[in-house]
């Protein structure tokens, strides 16, 4: 239930526990810390209530993504320094004592538990949806995926389910970024991005993305568990539901991803 009292950790861990996440698994954690109301002790009580419910076998996995540097002329990619653009509850992760965080352009994970190390530690070299990056390790660990007080709009799963599928609309770029090492020292490394082609001067020309067709499916389908933790509506779904869903839904069309023709705007 909603509620507008202060939100403490024993609670905000009896929610996680009725969406159905379950100790030592893991867990790829979208947030708005906002939407919960006031949480006793802030973020760091939503990263302790997650650790607590997963237990010491589980992991707890949030993007720490740096979308700063695509406006960069010549950008210095600090996994150590650079903050997540991805709201307090990510950045807290982050900079939490036990975390670890991969090395990418934009699409950076921090982890922490006994898969963090795996999850984290892949070749940066690699497209960040590639089968053998953080994404695909993820899918191999059958990770749960939770929104909270977010929407299927910022599952970025689904473009992982776009590169799996291998839609048309889309293209990895290669690069050369440099990356400041945990001594200081800077290196030039190979890298590689995923993004939208441009369709007569504009990204998906005359549609829009559209990533909650398929949430609604997982949802008619039973397999999205729900609940509200504070004021945030929560949603938890297997990352392999996902995943296979789009894969049978794309071989019919692959634009299941994206809004009907000349239609830009994203549905709700």
């Amino acid at each position: 239930m909603s509620t507008n009292a202060s939100l403490t950790q024993s609670e905000f861990a009896e929610g996680l526990r009725h969406v159905g996440v379950e100790r030592s698994s893991v867990v790829l954690v979208h947030s708005a810390m906002r939407t919960f109301g006031h949480i006793v002790g802030g973020a760091g009580t939503a990263v302790e209530a997650l650790l607590e419910t997963l237990g010491p076998s589980g992991t707890l996995v949030t993007p720490t993504f740096t979308f700063a540097h695509e406006a960069e002329a010549d950008p210095v990619i600090d996994p150590k320094s650079d903050p997540s653009e991805m709201g307090a509850i990510s950045e807290a992760t982050r900079r939490h004592l036990h975390s670890q965080r991969s090395v990418a352009f934009r699409h950076s994970f921090a982890a922490i538990g006994r898969r963090a190390e795996v999850i984290t530690q892949t070749d940066p070299a690699l497209s960040p949806f590639d089968l053998r990056s953080s994404f695909g390790v993820m899918l191999s660990l059958n990770t749960q995926i939770l929104l909270f007080g977010m929407t299927y709009s910022s599952s970025t799963s689904h473009h992982f389910a776009e590169w799996v599928c291998d839609v048309p609309y889309r293209h990895t770029i290669s690069m050369t970024l440099k990356v400041r090492g945990t001594d200081g020292s800077i290196i030039k490394q190979p890298m590689m991005d995923y993004q939208p082609k441009s369709e007569g001067g504009s990204y998906y020309g005359s549609r829009g993305p559209d990533f909650h067709r398929l949430g609604r499916m997982l949802e008619e389908r039973d397999l999205v568990g729900t609940t509200f933790i504070g004021n945030a509506a929560v949603r938890r779904y297997a990352m392999r539901d996902l995943i296979d869903l789009a894969q049978d839904e794309a071989a019919r069309d692959h634009n299941i991803f994206r809004t009907p023709e000349g239609q830009q705007e994203i549905l709700t």
